[in-house]
Parts: structure tokens; sequence; C-alpha cells
């Protein structure tokens, strides 16, 4: 992993830099540049990302998006992959994450404290905001990573979620994704 990291560096530097200059753009502007970078960042790692049934996408929103939460590089898995701007779910101590925190905040993710009853409030209100806005939302209803190929039970608030807004639902599944997680996978 380590390896890798020192491989992307030179990314990582450039889009923190990036991540600084897009912080007042619009969530579109901010979000095709992320898209831009994002493919950039998973070349550099040496994955092959193949995604099917991308053209199933609506040209427009609101539309929430439900995928299974196997690794690390999930997010930018979602973002090289999807043409509609989407604005994540994500837990509070992500949006403290140099770099990362800063374009989750540049395309509006919502941050919440998952550990409370208000934290979860505060995030299916700003949820149906969002979708009532025409934005995109994507969720990972399992809450958290499970570095594997076995998905962990959905978190009760992501399904409420999609029941409350009766927005289009979009399935998203990654498969092998936790490579990165996983010491010893060659898996891409």
């Amino acid at each position: 992993m380590i390896f890798i990291v020192l491989k992307i560096l030179p990314l990582l530097i450039y889009g923190g830099v990036l991540g600084f200059i897009y912080r007042n753009k619009s969530l579109e502007e901010a979000y095709f540049k992320l898209q831009q970078l994002s493919i950039k960042v998973i070349e550099k790692m040496g994955f092959n990302v193949k995604a099917f049934g991308v053209e199933n996408i609506p040209d427009k929103g609101p539309v929430l998006f439900l995928s299974n939460h196997q690794g690390t590089i999930d997010p930018a898995i979602v973002v090289a992959t999807c043409k509609l701007p989407v604005s994540f779910i994500s837990k509070k101590e992500n949006e403290k994450l140099p770099i990362l925190g800063r374009w989750a905040r540049n395309i509006q993710s919502i941050h919440f404290d998952r550990t409370t009853r208000e934290g979860n409030i505060y995030m299916i209100r700003n949820a149906i905001k969002y979708i009532k806005e025409g934005k995109n939302i994507l969720v990972f209803p399992e809450g958290t990573r499970s570095k594997s190929d076995k998905m962990n039970e959905f978190k009760q608030g992501s399904l409420q979620l999609a029941y409350l807004t009766k927005a289009d639902i979009i399935p998203v599944t990654l498969n092998n994704a936790y490579c990165l997680d996983v010491r010893g996978s060659d898996k891409t």
C-alpha cells in the first residue's frame, strides 16, 4: 500500500491544490474536475475498472444511488464512472480528511454524526432537501466498508431515505473494490 501511495503522491498534491481552487465552483464544475482526477488516480494505482450499465443512468436527476461499500476507493470508482454529479452521504470523520474532505465539501457531500439520533435526523433532512432541489445522492447503506464480497447489513436510515424521497433509485454494485484494503489481494 505504501508503494501505491508513493505512486499517486504527485496526483494527491495536485488534487489538493485543485480542491482549493474548486472550493467555490458549482457542484457540476467541481464534480467533473473530481471525475477527471479520480480517473487519473485509479489508472495510476494500476486498477482496472469496468463499468456496466452506465448507459441506463438517466441524463438528469434527482437520483438516489444505493451502493454496496467494499473498500477505500469506492467513492473514487463511483465518481470516475458516474456521468451525473453526485453528492455522498458520509460519516462526519471523513470531512476532516486532508484533500478528500475538501473534495467532499466541493461536491456538497452530507457529513453527519452517525452515532447520534440527531445526526441521523440531520442526514435524512438534508438528503431530502438535496433531492427536492434536484441533486443526486449516493448512499452506502451498509454504513461501513465490508472489505470483502460479503455485504454488511443495511442501515435503516438509508432505506428510509429511499422511501421518503420517492426519487428514482439506481442500485450500484461494486465487485472486488476492496483490493486496496486487503493485504495480498491481486484483484482488479
